[in-house]
């Protein structure tokens, strides 16, 4: 590809969430989140006894970590089906509030630079859409992807199917979503701390690797890939 082909090419840049822009695992402040609030107490005991069975499964080795992990947030969303929409969005708008103070600064000093040089910035993680929307509310984030929160007019709609975006889900999604459009991938930029998203990571030029787990670190080292450690 010449110079003058990718002049007219979009770059993008590829954010997670979850360890990465927040350095804590979401679902742990949620569910802290659910066990202290006031109104919600019932929701975590809703939850701790549909969840159960699938936690021991996965202890005793019966259950996948990841399918443990998509149970627990499919339950913890079906904890709020006697809450009304308004009620579900307060809830997640009060742990937004919290939660924002904790956001990695300079990642977000990144974000904006990329936004100034006309990178088109997408945020794409399993946790809860209207949680990550509560977060950057305000933020020039050109697209938030996040596990979306099904209603059924003011209600939660639990019959729906429950979809975590995750790993291989993440690049679906990705690749769906820029089918129509003509992307410079060789200099666009992608972020994250986890191996899970690893393949995210490889459909960039720029991949960043943000305080990596093990498995991460030993592939960006290889590989010669930037590891950011702030």
């Amino acid at each position: 590809m010449t110079p003058g082909e990718r002049k007219f090419q979009m770059k993008v840049a590829l954010f997670d969430f979850d360890g990465t822009l927040y350095p804590y695992e979401t679902f742990n402040i949620l569910m802290e989140r659910l066990k202290t609030h006031p109104q919600f107490k019932k929701n975590h005991r809703r939850f701790i006894s549909a969840f159960a069975p699938v936690y021991i499964g996965y202890k005793l080795k019966l259950v996948k970590k990841h399918t443990m992990q998509h149970k627990a947030m499919e339950y913890y969303l079906r904890s709020f089906k006697r809450n009304s929409r308004k009620e579900i969005e307060s809830f997640f708008r009060d742990v937004a509030d919290d939660m924002v103070g904790d956001l990695r600064m300079p990642l977000l000093a990144k974000m904006r630079q990329l936004k100034q040089d006309n990178y088109y910035i997408m945020l794409i993680s399993g946790a809860f859409k209207p949680l990550l929307e509560s977060v950057f509310k305000g933020f020039d984030i050109d697209c938030v992807i996040g596990s979306q929160v099904n209603y059924s007019g003011e209600h939660l709609d639990s019959k729906s199917k429950f979809e975590r975006v995750y790993a291989e889900r993440k690049i679906d999604i990705i690749k769906k979503h820029f089918a129509d459009k003509k992307v410079d991938w060789q200099n666009s930029e992608a972020y994250s701390d986890s191996y899970a998203d690893l393949q995210m990571l490889e459909l960039v030029g720029n991949p960043v690797a943000v305080k990596p787990d093990p498995r991460l670190l030993a592939v960006a080292t290889r590989k010669g890939w930037k590891v950011h450690q702030d």
